[in-house]
Protein backbone atom coordinates (compact mmCIF):
# COMPACT_ATOMS: atom_id res chain seq x y z
CA UNK A 1 0.00 0.00 0.00
CA UNK A 2 1.44 3.36 -1.06
CA UNK A 3 1.94 6.40 1.17
CA UNK A 4 -0.55 8.28 -1.01
CA UNK A 5 -3.18 5.61 -0.31
CA UNK A 6 -2.52 6.04 3.42
CA UNK A 7 -2.95 9.82 3.22
CA UNK A 8 -6.17 9.49 1.21
CA UNK A 9 -7.52 6.96 3.71
CA UNK A 10 -6.64 9.18 6.67
CA UNK A 11 -8.35 12.11 4.96
CA UNK A 12 -11.49 10.01 4.54
CA UNK A 13 -11.39 8.99 8.21
CA UNK A 14 -11.25 12.67 9.23
CA UNK A 15 -14.11 13.63 6.92
CA UNK A 16 -16.27 10.82 8.28
CA UNK A 17 -15.47 11.83 11.88
CA UNK A 18 -16.34 15.49 11.14
CA UNK A 19 -19.78 14.44 9.94
CA UNK A 20 -20.63 12.10 12.82
CA UNK A 21 -19.36 9.63 15.38
CA UNK A 22 -18.85 6.17 13.84
CA UNK A 23 -18.26 2.55 14.73
CA UNK A 24 -15.94 0.10 13.03
CA UNK A 25 -18.63 -1.28 10.69
CA UNK A 26 -19.55 2.23 9.50
CA UNK A 27 -15.90 2.98 8.79
CA UNK A 28 -15.44 -0.27 6.85
CA UNK A 29 -18.49 0.48 4.69
CA UNK A 30 -17.33 4.04 4.10
CA UNK A 31 -13.81 2.98 3.05
CA UNK A 32 -15.23 0.23 0.81
CA UNK A 33 -17.34 2.79 -1.06
CA UNK A 34 -14.45 5.22 -1.36
CA UNK A 35 -12.09 2.47 -2.49
CA UNK A 36 -14.36 1.85 -5.47
CA UNK A 37 -14.95 5.55 -6.16
CA UNK A 38 -11.28 6.56 -5.97
CA UNK A 39 -9.74 3.33 -7.27
CA UNK A 40 -7.41 3.15 -4.25
CA UNK A 41 -6.58 0.49 -1.67
CA UNK A 42 -8.32 1.86 1.42
CA UNK A 43 -9.73 -1.10 3.38
CA UNK A 44 -7.54 -1.82 6.43
CA UNK A 45 -7.20 -3.83 9.62
CA UNK A 46 -7.91 -2.44 13.08
CA UNK A 47 -4.20 -2.44 13.77
CA UNK A 48 -3.56 -0.20 10.76
CA UNK A 49 -6.52 1.97 11.77
CA UNK A 50 -4.97 2.60 15.20
CA UNK A 51 -1.74 3.61 13.50
CA UNK A 52 -3.75 5.93 11.26
CA UNK A 53 -5.30 7.60 14.30
CA UNK A 54 -1.85 8.30 15.73
CA UNK A 55 -0.63 9.77 12.43
CA UNK A 56 -3.81 11.86 12.04
CA UNK A 57 -3.17 13.34 15.47
CA UNK A 58 0.48 14.04 14.66
CA UNK A 59 0.05 15.46 11.14
CA UNK A 60 -3.39 17.09 11.17
CA UNK A 61 -3.58 17.89 14.88
CA UNK A 62 -6.93 16.07 15.10
CA UNK A 63 -7.55 13.62 17.93
CA UNK A 64 -10.09 10.85 17.22
CA UNK A 65 -10.82 8.72 20.29
CA UNK A 66 -12.94 5.67 21.09
CA UNK A 67 -15.84 6.15 23.52
CA UNK A 68 -16.44 2.87 25.37
CA UNK A 69 -19.95 3.91 26.44
CA UNK A 70 -21.24 4.52 22.92
CA UNK A 71 -18.89 2.12 21.19
CA UNK A 72 -18.02 4.79 18.64
CA UNK A 73 -15.09 6.90 17.49
CA UNK A 74 -15.41 10.69 17.64
CA UNK A 75 -13.27 13.81 17.38
CA UNK A 76 -12.06 15.17 20.71
CA UNK A 77 -12.80 18.87 20.13
CA UNK A 78 -10.72 20.01 23.11
CA UNK A 79 -7.60 18.24 21.83
CA UNK A 80 -8.06 19.04 18.12
CA UNK A 81 -7.31 22.06 15.98
CA UNK A 82 -10.07 22.97 13.53
CA UNK A 83 -7.63 25.27 11.74
CA UNK A 84 -5.67 22.24 10.60
CA UNK A 85 -8.66 21.21 8.52
CA UNK A 86 -7.23 23.64 5.96
CA UNK A 87 -4.44 21.10 5.43
CA UNK A 88 -7.09 18.53 4.59
CA UNK A 89 -8.77 20.89 2.11
CA UNK A 90 -5.44 21.56 0.38
CA UNK A 91 -4.72 17.83 0.21
CA UNK A 92 -8.15 17.13 -1.29
CA UNK A 93 -7.52 19.72 -4.00
CA UNK A 94 -4.07 18.37 -4.82
CA UNK A 95 -5.42 14.82 -4.92
CA UNK A 96 -8.25 15.81 -7.26
CA UNK A 97 -6.22 17.83 -9.73
CA UNK A 98 -3.05 15.79 -9.43
CA UNK A 99 -4.64 12.87 -11.24
CA UNK A 100 -5.41 15.08 -14.23
CA UNK A 101 -2.22 17.10 -14.21
CA UNK A 102 -4.23 20.33 -14.48
CA UNK A 103 -7.45 21.99 -13.39
CA UNK A 104 -10.35 20.67 -15.50
CA UNK A 105 -11.96 23.26 -17.84
CA UNK A 106 -15.29 22.98 -16.01
CA UNK A 107 -13.83 24.21 -12.70
CA UNK A 108 -13.33 27.97 -12.38
CA UNK A 109 -11.10 28.95 -9.50
CA UNK A 110 -10.60 32.46 -8.19
CA UNK A 111 -7.61 34.05 -9.87
CA UNK A 112 -6.29 35.92 -6.86
CA UNK A 113 -4.35 33.82 -4.37
CA UNK A 114 -2.52 34.74 -1.22
CA UNK A 115 0.84 36.21 -2.24
CA UNK A 116 4.02 36.02 -0.20
CA UNK A 117 3.71 32.37 0.75
CA UNK A 118 7.01 31.71 -1.05
CA UNK A 119 8.66 33.41 1.95
CA UNK A 120 7.11 31.02 4.49
CA UNK A 121 10.08 28.67 4.85
CA UNK A 122 12.53 31.51 5.54
CA UNK A 123 10.15 33.21 7.99
CA UNK A 124 9.29 30.00 9.86
CA UNK A 125 12.98 29.12 10.11
CA UNK A 126 13.67 32.57 11.55
CA UNK A 127 10.81 32.35 14.07
CA UNK A 128 11.72 28.86 15.25
CA UNK A 129 15.41 29.76 15.72
CA UNK A 130 14.88 33.36 16.93
CA UNK A 131 16.86 34.83 14.05
CA UNK A 132 16.40 38.30 12.60
CA UNK A 133 15.38 38.80 9.00
CA UNK A 134 15.99 41.57 6.51
CA UNK A 135 13.18 42.50 4.12
CA UNK A 136 12.75 44.82 1.17
CA UNK A 137 9.26 46.25 1.64
CA UNK A 138 7.06 48.40 -0.55
CA UNK A 139 4.15 50.28 1.04
CA UNK A 140 0.88 50.62 -0.87
CA UNK A 141 1.02 54.42 -0.80
CA UNK A 142 4.68 54.78 -1.84
CA UNK A 143 6.53 53.95 -5.04
CA UNK A 144 9.90 53.40 -3.39
CA UNK A 145 10.87 50.42 -1.23
CA UNK A 146 12.63 50.35 2.12
CA UNK A 147 14.97 47.96 3.88
CA UNK A 148 14.02 46.75 7.36
CA UNK A 149 15.69 44.51 9.97
CA UNK A 150 12.99 42.70 11.92
CA UNK A 151 12.43 40.20 14.71
CA UNK A 152 9.75 37.86 13.31
CA UNK A 153 7.22 36.56 15.83
CA UNK A 154 4.26 35.03 13.97
CA UNK A 155 2.21 34.83 10.76
CA UNK A 156 -1.45 35.82 10.50
CA UNK A 157 -3.96 35.30 7.67
CA UNK A 158 -6.92 37.59 7.00
CA UNK A 159 -9.12 37.63 3.88
CA UNK A 160 -6.64 35.75 1.67
CA UNK A 161 -3.72 37.92 2.74
CA UNK A 162 -0.83 36.88 4.97
CA UNK A 163 0.74 39.26 7.47
CA UNK A 164 4.10 39.08 9.23
CA UNK A 165 3.96 40.06 12.91
CA UNK A 166 7.27 41.44 14.14
CA UNK A 167 9.23 43.69 16.44
CA UNK A 168 11.20 46.34 14.58
CA UNK A 169 14.65 47.80 15.26
CA UNK A 170 13.27 49.76 18.23
CA UNK A 171 11.32 46.77 19.60
CA UNK A 172 8.05 48.33 18.48
CA UNK A 173 5.34 45.91 17.33
CA UNK A 174 4.81 46.13 13.56
CA UNK A 175 2.73 44.26 10.99
CA UNK A 176 3.85 43.79 7.38
CA UNK A 177 1.73 42.47 4.50
CA UNK A 178 3.59 39.59 2.86
CA UNK A 179 2.40 40.55 -0.62
CA UNK A 180 4.44 43.77 -0.26
CA UNK A 181 7.65 41.95 0.66
CA UNK A 182 9.85 41.94 -2.45
CA UNK A 183 12.90 40.23 -0.96
CA UNK A 184 13.68 38.51 2.31
CA UNK A 185 16.85 37.04 3.77
CA UNK A 186 17.82 35.33 6.99
CA UNK A 187 20.11 37.24 9.31
CA UNK A 188 22.66 35.26 11.34
CA UNK A 189 22.04 37.47 14.36
CA UNK A 190 19.77 35.95 16.99
CA UNK A 191 17.38 37.90 19.18
CA UNK A 192 15.62 37.61 22.49
CA UNK A 193 12.04 38.70 22.85
CA UNK A 194 11.87 41.00 25.84
CA UNK A 195 8.30 41.95 25.10
CA UNK A 196 5.98 38.95 25.15
CA UNK A 197 2.81 39.27 23.07
CA UNK A 198 -0.15 36.94 23.51
CA UNK A 199 -1.50 36.95 19.96
CA UNK A 200 -4.63 35.02 20.93
CA UNK A 201 -5.53 37.93 23.21
CA UNK A 202 -4.22 40.56 20.78
CA UNK A 203 -6.56 39.48 17.96
CA UNK A 204 -9.57 38.22 19.92
CA UNK A 205 -11.49 41.52 19.73
CA UNK A 206 -10.56 42.37 16.15
CA UNK A 207 -12.14 41.97 12.77
CA UNK A 208 -8.93 42.09 10.80
CA UNK A 209 -5.35 43.04 11.64
CA UNK A 210 -5.41 46.66 12.87
CA UNK A 211 -5.41 47.09 16.65
CA UNK A 212 -5.25 50.72 17.73
CA UNK A 213 -3.97 51.08 21.33
CA UNK A 214 -6.66 52.50 23.61
CA UNK A 215 -9.46 51.80 21.16
CA UNK A 216 -12.27 50.23 23.25
CA UNK A 217 -14.16 47.02 22.56
CA UNK A 218 -17.76 47.90 21.71
CA UNK A 219 -21.06 46.19 21.01
CA UNK A 220 -21.75 46.49 17.30
CA UNK A 221 -25.30 45.70 16.15
CA UNK A 222 -25.94 45.16 12.44
CA UNK A 223 -29.10 44.25 10.57
CA UNK A 224 -29.02 42.53 7.18
CA UNK A 225 -31.65 41.71 4.60
CA UNK A 226 -32.92 38.14 4.80
CA UNK A 227 -31.01 37.18 1.65
CA UNK A 228 -27.69 38.66 2.81
CA UNK A 229 -28.28 37.24 6.27
CA UNK A 230 -27.98 33.69 4.94
CA UNK A 231 -24.36 34.39 3.99
CA UNK A 232 -23.60 36.07 7.32
CA UNK A 233 -24.89 33.01 9.18
CA UNK A 234 -22.91 30.58 7.04
CA UNK A 235 -19.66 32.54 7.42
CA UNK A 236 -19.68 34.49 10.73
CA UNK A 237 -17.67 37.69 10.90
CA UNK A 238 -16.29 37.11 14.38
CA UNK A 239 -16.31 34.48 17.12
CA UNK A 240 -18.39 36.83 19.30
CA UNK A 241 -21.18 36.96 16.69
CA UNK A 242 -24.59 36.52 18.31
CA UNK A 243 -27.92 36.39 16.48
CA UNK A 244 -30.53 38.73 17.95
CA UNK A 245 -33.23 38.49 15.27
CA UNK A 246 -33.62 35.89 12.54
CA UNK A 247 -36.95 35.80 10.74
CA UNK A 248 -38.23 35.79 7.18
CA UNK A 249 -37.29 39.44 6.66
CA UNK A 250 -34.07 40.34 8.49
CA UNK A 251 -31.06 39.05 10.37
CA UNK A 252 -29.73 41.14 13.25
CA UNK A 253 -26.40 40.24 14.83
CA UNK A 254 -24.28 41.59 17.67
CA UNK A 255 -20.48 41.62 17.73
CA UNK A 256 -18.07 42.58 20.50
CA UNK A 257 -15.18 44.10 18.59
CA UNK A 258 -13.03 47.18 18.21
CA UNK A 259 -14.22 49.58 15.53
CA UNK A 260 -11.30 49.69 13.11
CA UNK A 261 -10.88 50.45 9.42
CA UNK A 262 -11.32 46.83 8.30
CA UNK A 263 -14.69 46.47 10.03
CA UNK A 264 -15.92 49.74 8.49
CA UNK A 265 -14.73 48.67 5.04
CA UNK A 266 -16.51 45.32 5.37
CA UNK A 267 -19.78 46.99 6.35
CA UNK A 268 -19.54 49.41 3.41
CA UNK A 269 -18.89 46.52 1.02
CA UNK A 270 -22.41 45.16 1.68
CA UNK A 271 -24.05 48.32 0.37
CA UNK A 272 -27.73 48.85 1.12
CA UNK A 273 -28.23 45.29 2.39
CA UNK A 274 -26.89 46.19 5.83
CA UNK A 275 -28.00 48.70 8.44
CA UNK A 276 -25.87 49.88 11.35
CA UNK A 277 -27.99 49.88 14.52
CA UNK A 278 -25.28 50.56 17.12
CA UNK A 279 -23.15 52.19 18.32
CA UNK A 280 -23.97 55.74 17.30
CA UNK A 281 -20.39 56.66 16.36
CA UNK A 282 -20.22 53.74 13.92
CA UNK A 283 -23.55 54.80 12.41
CA UNK A 284 -22.10 58.28 11.87
CA UNK A 285 -18.86 56.98 10.33
CA UNK A 286 -20.75 54.79 7.89
CA UNK A 287 -23.24 57.59 7.14
CA UNK A 288 -20.44 59.94 6.16
CA UNK A 289 -18.55 57.35 4.12
CA UNK A 290 -21.50 55.49 2.62
CA UNK A 291 -24.47 57.82 2.59
CA UNK A 292 -27.68 55.79 2.52
CA UNK A 293 -25.89 52.66 3.77
CA UNK A 294 -26.10 53.96 7.33
CA UNK A 295 -29.89 54.00 7.09
CA UNK A 296 -30.13 50.93 4.90
CA UNK A 297 -32.37 52.02 2.04
CA UNK A 298 -33.69 48.49 1.60
CA UNK A 299 -35.18 48.74 5.11
CA UNK A 300 -37.17 51.94 4.47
Amino acid sequence: MSKLDSLIRQAEIIKLARRKAFDWETLENHLARKEEDLDRELIISKRTFNRDLAEINEFFGISINFDFKSGQYAIDTEESSEQNIQLLEVFDTLQLFGKRGKVPPYIFMEQKVAKGTEHFSTIMNAIEHSKKIQITYGKYWKWETEERILKPLALKEFKQRWYLLTLDEKDQFKVFALDRVHEISLNKERFKVNRQIDFEVYFQDLFGIINTPGNPVEEVVLTFTEFKGRYIKSLPWHESQEILVDDDQILTIRLRVKIEYELIAEILSHGDEVRVDAPEKLKEIVRVKGGDIAEGILFK
